[in-house]
């Protein structure tokens, strides 16, 4: 006797459909940090203080935003913000000591 084809199950192929419709959400969030995250760096490297933090600023927010939302795990956000902050502050810090020594030689 024949064998019948299988059926296919829908409630596969809809959980399959949204997590593509997810993946390109949460592929469109981090890109956007990371995007953010670069700019302020640059500008911090560049000693544009004002322009730098306020990157940062909103870079910080879309994290805390992804995690919120599972996009990113809670301790995986802290970390991009820290090391974040931790290089724009390094940045602006040197680039404060270049203007410093530059204005008093």
């Amino acid at each position: 006797m024949a064998q019948k084809k299988p059926k296919r199950n829908l409630s596969a192929l809809k959980r399959h459909r949204q997590s593509l419709k997810r993946r390109l959400r949460n592929k469109a969030k981090k890109s956007a940090i990371k995007t953010l995250s670069k700019k302020a760096v640059l500008l911090a490297q560049e000693g544009k203080a004002e322009e730098a933090l306020k990157l940062m600023r909103k870079a910080e927010s879309l994290i805390d935003k992804a995690a919120k939302g599972s996009t990113l795990h809670k301790n995986a956000a802290a970390r991009k913000k820290s090391r974040l902050m931790r290089k724009v502050q390094g940045f602006l810090q040197a680039s404060r000591a270049a203007a410093e020594s530059g204005v008093g030689a």
